[in-house]
């Protein structure tokens, strides 16, 4: 029997999954690479959406990565004994870091899309996608919190 934990932590990782894919496919490879190597090089567009980019912004973006190549996404990154033990435990609790530093850097604007205060038509694709992801991702977090 699948507990409502589970079940919450299923859909805002599903939710999570098109945050990230609409992020990647809105912002492109090159800059999602450019915010984990070199944000010097970011588009401006990316940029003015992100209000510049700083460490949080590419911890988060790398998870942006992870949730879309992890077992909720595309499958291709998943926990492995052929892995290195620091992989799998970022794999294993992605959602609870992710989720922690969506509280921590963004808490406002999540819980006002948790709450259904967020005004998507004031914010771009750019902005509403990165928070849907995140605000997705702290729910799961929660969601894998409560399981325990």
């Amino acid at each position: 029997m699948v507990t409502w934990q589970k079940q919450v932590k299923n859909i805002a990782m599903a939710l999570s999954v098109v945050g990230a894919l609409w992020m990647a496919l809105t912002v492109g490879l090159s800059d999602i690479f450019a915010i984990l190597t070199d944000p010097a090089s970011v588009s401006a567009s990316t940029d003015a959406a992100l209000n510049g980019v700083d460490f949080v912004d590419r911890i988060l973006v790398a998870g942006v990565g992870l949730t879309l190549l992890g077992s909720a996404g595309f499958g291709v990154v998943t926990r492995s004994s052929n892995n290195p033990a620091f992989l799998n435990t970022i794999i294993q609790y992605q959602s609870l870091i992710i989720g922690f530093l969506a509280f921590s850097a963004f808490g406002t604007e999540a819980w006002d899309t948790i709450s259904g205060d967020r005004v998507w038509s004031d914010f771009g694709d750019i902005e509403n996608s990165y928070i849907l992801f995140l605000a997705s991702s702290m729910v799961a977090g929660i969601a894998t919190l409560l399981d325990r």
